[in-house]
């Protein structure tokens, strides 16, 4: 990526592979929990309580990377009119899950924080596919240019 350190790629992969793994690890007790589905499996406690530590620390370094995105990346690509749509979807995704994990954490109404937590993890599962989108649209896009 143009503009950023040597690594900042790698890092950025590896933090949202370990937020989406640590995520995906912590929803059948979120789907437990918040949905009364019995899954017949889900962490531990202690395991439980790591994963939610992890995942809420791998969160912290992604949002640094949407900042980091934010000042070269995606400035540069809506000023060129690029990608407008898959990285506005992204952007707003990614806003959405930032604004229903405080909900997690926060809300005291029981109800409200259940439809939260839901919809946290409806987002997180479903965010591969609009970043997907716009990774295949980027790449093709470059193609076109160099070609």
């Amino acid at each position: 990526m143009k503009g950023y350190p040597n690594g900042f790629r790698s890092a950025l992969v590896a933090t949202s592979l370990a937020l989406y793994a640590t995520g995906c690890l912590l929803a059948p007790t979120t789907l437990e929990l918040r949905a009364a589905w019995e899954l017949g499996w889900r962490l531990g406690g202690g395991a439980r309580v790591w994963m939610a530590a992890a995942h809420a620390a791998f969160a912290f370094a992604a949002l640094l990377f949407v900042g980091a995105l934010w000042s070269v990346h995606m400035r540069s690509g809506w000023r060129r009119r690029r990608q407008r749509a898959s990285g506005t979807l992204l952007g707003v995704a990614l806003l959405l899950l930032a604004v229903t994990a405080v909900g997690v954490y926060y809300l005291a109404d029981e109800t409200l924080a259940n439809v939260t937590a839901l919809a946290h993890l409806a987002l997180g599962l479903v965010l591969i596919a609009p970043f997907l989108w716009h990774l295949v649209k980027g790449r093709r896009m470059r193609r076109r240019h160099h070609h």
